[in-house]
């Protein structure tokens, strides 16, 4: 359907069309499940972010090694916070992270959380930085992993 949006495509609605379309209205009017924690198993959580959101999802493993949505999360980003660099943004999840989810990373176990930035995964265990990024890290390193 993603090839009826360029300028030059020629309009041809076929069964491949039509079955992502009804794939995609299925999911759009099915309830995402969520699992209640179990506090002896170790929480996974995902953190992203882009220029005018984060994100952040909480599972666990579950049966057969499917892990299991606990909880997720987005904010959308003020005015000010949109013109931040891209480490600075995922630096920023991390720390909403540990602010929104405390409830559940406090008082059970998580594993690690899953930055999909490397260089912020760099800077986390780098022992001197300044600016934004230091303070925010030293508030990230304050909770036991």
């Amino acid at each position: 359907m993603e090839k009826l949006l360029k300028k030059e495509a020629i309009f041809c609605w076929d069964e491949d069309c039509q079955h992502n379309l009804d794939v995609l209205k299925e999911n759009m009017v099915t309830a995402i499940i969520l699992v209640f924690p179990e506090w002896k198993k170790e929480f996974h959580v995902h953190v992203d972010a882009s220029c005018i959101v984060l994100g952040v999802v909480s599972r666990q493993e579950g049966e057969r090694e499917i892990d299991h949505l606990i909880a997720f999360t987005s904010k959308k980003l003020s005015k000010a916070k949109k013109n931040y660099s891209t480490i600075e943004h995922e630096g920023l999840t991390m720390v909403y992270v540990l602010q929104k989810f405390q409830h559940y990373l406090l008082g059970g176990h998580f594993k690690c959380i899953y930055i999909y930035h490397s260089v912020l995964t760099y800077l986390v265990n780098k022992p001197m930085l300044g600016g934004k990024i230091c303070r925010w890290l030293m508030l990230f390193q304050e909770y036991e992993f």
